[in-house]
């Protein structure tokens, strides 16, 4: 892009600011950046960049100049409306937000390239001022009267509009929407816990090389979603790219740049004249990147030897890999010209409401039921035509559409997705045998009659990947090997942070510290057993025992420790090679198998001396996948609040006010009873600030106060790997932490709906000191949670749990949507356990595990249960007062009989009060059930070393 267009950037990006403050306010390092400014004043379009970033409302609050003194800087919280006070000094705020006079001095500018110096001041100016200020200021509102965007997302978004209106003769700038499929397939093609992360990832890192490359080209103002500011593999190429805005950012930790979190669906804020190029862009770079790791993989594979045969445009390999993905892309404009219109007297109400017609249509707002959703409303009228006859120089502008705009290009871009033709190519050759889907790698595919012993034998080389026996199509060899390549697509050698199935293991050594030793001489004594397990098979590769566990709070805590997977005969014969005892006799694919099935027998019978069947912590694997309800409800502004929600307490008008005056203060009591709309700075702030609760939250509460792993946590969404021992206390904690409820810990203050962090910051926690965004009270979330037996195939797995997730999503009872949780165990003979409820009364089960009673009581409520429920309400404490009094295991005990009769009784009746009446016993038995297998499982039995 031009000169112009970077230099009309920066003037939107500084719009709001005075110069001289931000020196004042930044460190030694920032002032060869500030220097290098040029001092021009800003071109008309820059102002209307402003305006349209501001929307209708808040341009014309600004204007109002109300006498608002206010003893300390507040933030409101952009969708409950909750107030948090900041640190920010009040005067340093009003200093750095003052713009500075039109005819100020230009400076002598250093030679810095503009679009270098753009990405300096939206990445690194922030940090700069926060360093100097107190990290508060990344938080400062733009506009105190209706504070709930801050004054960096305002900017922000300023300068992708002041770019985008670069040309003021071109038609208006366009919201584009570019997504690519299929996504949830990918993801549950996975034999292995390194499958499921690797789906996950190379998703989140094809997306992110997409943003990457219209950030260089256009900015990474113009990624209205998902935001890019401090994204961890952003800054890591920007690190890269120019390494001397490290002072300001920090090299993201291995952990954050092996978690993915960008979504498939990307918005970009583009000029008319570049809405094909751009989208034509994002398509290369999706299918350069895809076809770079194919060959990065392949060249790793053929390192190692693996199927020698094999051309890398083999149609089994490259073939397929050109077939995996389908794209799909739809644009609006963000307005019909003229962006802006001054006809707001009431004599020009003509003139106005044929401005309003054609951006009401395009939105679809006209001719609804609802006739109160059309711009604009009287109460708005009245109070715009108010301050206009005060200042006649303002202005409506088209950001007041914005979120009905989102909507529509939401809607759009889902009827090109549901017109889109892509199949999966039609397979002549054996299937995975992991998904079924597509031909196996084979270096003959043109060979007619291929079985699936043919392509076998081809199959049998391990070369530390596979395990002799699996065979798999192109894209699921492409994850299997995808670990191997992440130093030449990273840079670096990032540690390999990915669990196994065995890896829930950690959750039973945080919670049994004193199992820990336990577990060290376990772990060496069956590692001494097998010396296979302390080889390594390939050259560089890590031996099964000493592979990393992919677990932080373990590798953080006991980074010595045996790898969990030396507990489960299963998983640990995946690494063993087998060798041929008869080196005279050919060594058959089916001789290959008896050796690995006794090796294994040999394997599970040293296990059982530590650990009997049954009473292993690597038997179960848990999963979580969760997503927060109606977000498209808050993006388009229908969940929010009232204006005087979100806005300081106000002074009353002086009683000498003129009439204008008094007609704007009129006016202003009744705009504030409206609903507030969501405009352009608002929707921005909050794809931004969604990154505090995936970005940071989510996995500081995952990984390092639990001994889980986060697989995916982007915008609302949080797919993670947990265990037996935890997920319910970490379910609750994501769930309080999402609604900025209080930290069940009490590790986090929850002052207007954010969490602040009170411990200190250090390099473990990578918690910032300053207040962290949560969806706020007024939003909830859905989890689906899998609890599966180590025999159950992962991909089954998988499946039940974004079945899980759906079936939470459509709890329903009463009013009560959503904000549920349903947990489904996976028994390895095939049934299945399912039980949904409510998310408060979610809480309250989960705090009778916490009760320490014996998990047959709850068996024998169960079966008591399904022959004598009680029949109503009323008679539930009379039941578990009757119950109780009969158990000879809580006999001995009265204060634990009695604080147990009364949660169980307040349990029931809770969960009686929130499940239809005719699955009311049914779910009552589904909870006391899991409750006991819960409790009986988390029991390690004894253990003896000697």
């Amino acid at each position: 892009m031009s000169n112009s267009f970077w230099q009309a950037k920066i003037q939107g990006l500084l719009y709001d600011f005075d110069r001289d403050s931000l020196r004042n306010s930044t460190g030694e390092n920032a002032q060869v950046f500030l220097n290098a400014l040029e001092s021009v004043n800003p071109a008309p379009t820059v102002s209307q960049a402003y305006q349209i970033a501001e929307a209708s409302d808040r341009a014309l609050l600004n204007r109002m100049h109300l006498p608002l003194t206010l003893p300390t800087l507040n933030v409101a919280h952009l969708l409950s409306g909750a107030e948090l006070p900041l640190s920010v000094n009040v005067r340093d705020y009003d200093q750095l937000t003052s713009p500075p006079p039109a005819d100020s001095t230009p400076n002598a500018p250093e030679a810095i390239d503009s679009r270098q110096l753009f990405w300096w001041l939206w990445r690194c100016l922030p940090e700069a001022v926060s360093q100097r200020l107190g990290e508060d200021a990344l938080l400062m509102p733009a506009v105190p009267l209706l504070p709930d965007a801050s004054v960096w997302s305002q900017a922000s978004l300023t300068a992708a509009l002041a770019g985008a209106l670069t040309d003021p003769n071109s038609s208006p700038p366009h919201l584009a929407t570019f997504s690519f499929s299929p996504v949830q397939e990918l993801i549950k093609a996975s034999r292995k816990m390194r499958d499921f992360w690797a789906g996950s990832w190379v998703l989140h890192y094809l997306s992110a090389k997409i943003c990457w490359r219209l950030a260089q080209r256009y900015g990474p103002d113009s990624l209205i979603y998902p935001s890019l500011f401090q994204q961890p593999l952003i800054d890591h190429w920007l690190g890269q790219t120019w390494a001397e805005f490290r002072p300001w950012i920090p090299q993201p930790s291995a952990s954050a740049l092996l978690t993915a979190g960008f979504p498939n669906v990307i918005v970009a804020l583009l000029p008319a004249k570049d809405v094909k190029s751009a989208m034509q862009t994002a398509r290369q770079t999706l299918l350069a990147e895809w076809s770079r790791i194919g060959q990065l993989v392949f060249a790793e594979l053929r390192r190692r030897h693996w199927m020698p045969d094999l051309g890398e445009n083999s149609a089994t390999w490259s073939g397929w890999l050109a077939s995996q993905w389908q794209t799909y892309w739809t644009a609006l404009p963000i307005g019909v010209n003229p962006l802006t219109n001054q006809a707001i007297a009431e004599s020009d109400a003509a003139q106005l409401q044929a401005w309003l017609d054609p951006m009401n249509r395009l939105c679809q707002l006209q001719d609804t039921p609802d006739q109160r959703r059309a711009l604009f409303l009287p109460e708005e009228l009245e109070f715009m035509r108010a301050v206009y006859e005060k200042d006649p120089s303002i202005c409506v502008n088209v950001g007041s559409w914005w979120s009905y705009l989102f909507d529509q290009l939401r809607y759009a871009g889902g009827t090109v997705k549901n017109s889109r033709v892509w199949q999966v190519p039609t397979a002549f050759l054996p299937r995975s045998t992991v998904s079924g889907i597509g031909s196996v790698v084979y270096p003959n595919p043109d060979q007619r009659h291929t079985t699936e012993g043919d392509t076998g034998k081809y199959w049998e080389r391990q070369v530390g990947l596979f395990d002799g026996i699996e065979e798999l199509n192109a894209t699921e060899t492409l994850k299997r090997g995808l670990h191997k390549v992440l130093p030449q697509l990273l840079g670096g050698e990032p540690s390999q942070l990915y669990p196994d199935l065995s890896s829930g293991v950690a959750g039973w050594l945080r919670t049994h510290p004193e199992a820990i030793e336990y577990f060290r001489w376990a772990t060496a004594e069956i590692s001494q057993a097998f010396a296979w397990t302390t080889q390594s098979s390939v050259p560089g590769d890590f031996p099964p025992a000493t592979q990393p566990w992919g677990i932080p709070w373990i590798e953080h805590h006991y980074p010595d420790l045996l790898n969990s997977r030396l507990l489960n005969a299963g998983w640990l014969i995946d690494e063993f090679t087998p060798t041929n005892p008869n080196p005279s006799q050919p060594f058959t694919r089916e001789a290959q198998k008896q050796v690995r099935q006794a090796e294994c027998q040999r394997v599970g019978l040293k296990i059982a001396e530590y650990f009997t069947p049954g009473n292993n912590p690597s038997d179960w694997y848990v999963l979580a996948a969760g997503d927060g309800d109606g977000m498209s409800r808050w993006l388009n502004g229908e969940r929010l609040k009232a204006y005087q929600e979100y806005m300081p307490v106000l002074p009353d008008p002086p009683e000498a006010a003129d009439g204008d005056s008094h007609r704007i203060y009129q006016g202003f009591n009744q705009l504030k009873s409206l609903k507030k709309r969501m405009g352009p700075a608002t929707h921005n702030a909050l794809s931004r600030a969604l990154l505090d609760f995936s970005n940071r939250l989510v996995p500081y509460l995952t990984e390092q106060r639990y001994a889980g792993r986060l697989i995916y946590s982007g915008g609302d969404d949080v797919l993670a790997y947990t265990n037996l021992w935890e997920w319910d206390q970490w379910l609750w904690d994501i769930r309080q932490c999402f609604r900025g409820a209080d930290d069940p810990r009490g590790e986090f203050s929850s002052q207007g709906d954010y969490w602040r962090y009170r411990g200190e910051a250090d390099t473990y926690s990578r918690l910032p000191k300053r207040p962290l965004f949560t969806m706020g009270g007024e939003a909830s979330l859905s989890v689906g949670v899998v609890i599966a037996h180590h025999s159950v195939p992962l991909a089954i797995a998988l499946e039940n749990l974004w079945s899980a997730e759906a079936g939470a999503k459509q709890y329903d009872y009463q009013g009560h949507e959503k904000d549920a949780v349903q947990v489904r165990v996976l028994f390895g003979n095939g049934n299945i356990l399912t039980a949904t409820s409510r998310f408060p009364v979610f809480h309250q089960w989960h705090r009778l595990l916490q009760l320490g009673v014996n998990h047959s009581i709850f068996e024998q409520a169960a079966q008591l249960w399904r022959q004598h429920p009680a029949p109503t309400l009323a008679a539930i404490e009379p039941w578990t007062r009757t119950f109780c009094q009969r158990r000879d295991l809580l006999a001995d005990n009265q204060s634990v009989r009695q604080g147990f009769e009364a949660d169980l009784a307040r349990y029931l009746r809770a969960l009686r009060q929130t499940t239809p009446l005719s699955q009311q016993d049914e779910t009552v038995q589904r909870w006391l059930k899991l409750t006991a297998f819960i409790l009986r499982h988390r029991q390690i039995g004894k253990l003896s070393r000697f």
